[in-house]
């Protein structure tokens, strides 16, 4: 007989403490697997910076200072976290002090940026111009050399003069444009670095002759000159001239918003929490620049040349391909490409005896500077007999401003079946248009009357008088409609106008934060004057004469945004209807 065997039972305490004991070994496990691949993470972080491009650059904040002022000089490591190793050299006159080193590191879009930047300050012992030459640097492994910079120093602190710390250039491929081109034409805004230029208030060019426009949108970038950092401000614009002869692009103007120090007033509570600064407006002028537009040459000019200027594509299908005589086939043209696509006449068809045709249908699209276009024609065609085995040709001719030359767009003819017709039965065209079936004479023919018969006065009913007073009035708003999409596409101040209040109310609605409430009022406002609505502040109010609800308004969020002070939201939202309300009211 087996001996039997006893299991010890476990008490309910000690399954309680098992159990603990097994979430505390299962929290360690997890904590490892976590740190690993934190760990992994951070091998191939160090592995990609490791193989990034490194390069070096060196600026100064400006080249040109009064004696007893300092200026700093950075040296800076793009693509990696490791510290340059640099050696300044001795420069008679300038004393250099430092580094402070100070690193950046961003992620857009999943790509890595990261620098070290040395900052030394640099003293000069005397007055006149020195250079601060090439400087050897090494960054890891490899060694780099920056640009020599020169930097001048005057005997007395001048006024500040803005005409060389804010400039406007021209930026265009060719000051000679042809009649009916449209040409990119940039206005570049290069203001130095430590400008404290807070956006534009105002823009106006004189280009009588040459059509200009331009996207009030500015673009902006970085450049680097002579050492000097500058922050670019870039105006896209085209000119699409429309005479010919030496014209000129200016002077333009351009108002600035520029952040100064507040000057004869006492300091209140606001000025200790947000500093002493007022949005000043500061004009900077450019010289005009001379324009050279030629006429079209007439040598090499095809015969069938009507006016297209620009780099054109031709794309051309139909459907069906077969068909029966009588039956319609739908020809589609595509016309895409870089220039004024309004003056792009249809494409030549040649070969269409062999056809009957229907008015045909176009759509236009382009971009907002009109510089870039397509146009879609649909052509309807109806075979007139069996024999018919292909399509017409299709042919643009157009001159290309770029290549100087005359140049013609064709496709080739497509290939098409044309069966007999069943006949004795009318044929749908698309777009409402019927072809007739023949008639056989002998039938359904009215005989001819002796005498007219009795004659009856008769009033058409008053239906119909309606029913014909229906397209005049559809006519009537059509084109009022059409006139209304037509300043709004080409008058950018009145299209900005007329959706403020509507823009305005909707970011409204959903503003609960100091930060969206004056986000929603400053879109109203730029909207509504067509200015840039990033620099508005409370300075706006004596500048264009608005009432005192607006620097409340501003003054009661940035108090709530740097001072923690409570902001009644329902208040402040009621006060921003009545801004927008009395505007309206204004200029309706």
């Amino acid at each position: 007989m087996m001996p039997m065997i006893h299991t010890p039972l476990v008490t309910l305490s000690e399954a309680k403490g098992l159990a603990t004991i097994a979430r505390q070994a299962l929290a360690v496990v997890r904590f490892f697997a976590s740190l690993r691949m934190t760990l992994f993470a951070t091998l191939l972080f160090v592995s990609a910076s490791s193989f990034a491009q490194v390069s070096v650059t060196a600026t100064v904040d400006r080249n040109r200072i009064a004696f007893g002022e300092s200026l700093t000089f950075t040296i800076t490591a793009h693509g990696t976290q490791t510290a340059p190793s640099v050696s300044i050299p001795k420069v008679d006159g300038l004393a250099f002090a430092g580094p402070a080193v100070n690193t950046s590191m961003s992620i857009v879009n999943g790509a890595v940026s990261q620098s070290v930047g040395l900052a030394y300050q640099v003293t000069p012992s005397r007055t006149g111009e020195f250079v601060i030459p090439a400087i050897e640097v090494k960054v890891g492994n490899q060694l780099h050399r920056t640009a020599p910079i020169k930097i001048v120093v005057e005997k007395m602190s001048t006024p500040t003069d803005l005409s060389q710390q804010v400039v406007l250039r021209v930026q265009t491929a060719s000051q000679q444009v042809y009649l009916g081109q449209i040409a990119p034409l940039n206005v570049l805004i290069f203001a130095r670095a430590d400008v404290p230029l807070k956006g534009f208030s105002a823009y106006n060019c004189e280009a009588d002759g040459l059509g200009y426009k331009y996207i009030p949108n500015i673009r902006t970038a970085t450049h680097v000159q002579d050492g000097v950092s500058y922050n670019v401000f870039i105006i896209e614009g085209v000119i699409a001239p429309t005479r010919t002869g030496k014209l000129s692009f200016g002077p333009c103007v351009v108002k600035g918003q520029l952040a100064v120090e507040r000057r004869g007033r006492p300091v209140d509570i606001f000025e200790r929490f947000f500093g002493r600064e007022e949005i000043r407006e500061v004009p900077f002028t450019m010289d005009a620049v001379p324009i050279e537009v030629l006429p079209l040459p007439t040598e090499g000019r095809p015969a069938d040349f009507s006016g297209a200027v620009g780099q054109w594509n031709l794309e051309v299908t139909a459907k069906p391909f077969e068909v029966n005589v009588g039956d319609p086939i739908t020809l589609t043209i595509k016309v895409s490409g870089a220039g004024n696509i309004d003056l792009v006449p249809p494409p030549t068809l040649s070969g269409l005896d062999e056809f009957k045709t229907y008015d045909p249908t176009t759509k236009t699209t382009k971009n907002d500077l009109n510089s870039e276009g397509e146009r879609v024609i649909q052509q309807v065609l109806v075979p007139k007999s069996a024999g018919v085995k292909r399509l017409p040709d299709v042919r643009l001719c157009y001159f290309d401003p770029v290549a100087k030359q005359y140049k013609t767009a064709t496709h080739p003819p497509l290939q098409i079946n044309v069966k007999p017709g069943a006949g004795g039965h009318a044929t749908i065209v698309s777009g409402g248009l019927r072809l007739r079936p023949e008639e056989k004479l002998g039938h359904d023919i009215v005989y001819l009357k002796g005498s007219p018969g009795p004659v009856a006065l008769v009033f058409p009913p008053t239906a119909f008088w309606a029913l014909n007073l229906v397209p005049v009035f559809a006519l009537l708003g059509a084109m009022a409609w059409k006139r209304r999409s037509d300043k709004l596409r080409s008058d950018i101040a009145f299209a900005r106008r007329s959706r403020a209040a509507r823009n305005a109310r909707k970011l409204l609605a959903t503003a609960s934060t100091p930060d969206t409430l004056q986000h929603a009022l400053q879109t109203y406002l730029g909207d509504h004057f067509n200015i840039p609505s990033a620099g508005i502040t409370a300075a706006i109010v004596e500048e264009r004469g608005l009432p005192a609800t607006v620097r409340e308004v501003f003054e009661a969020c940035d108090a709530a945004r740097f001072a923690g002070v409570p902001l009644d939201v329902a208040a402040v939202k009621q006060k921003v209807e009545q801004v927008i309300d009395e505007l309206e009211n204004a200029s309706s």
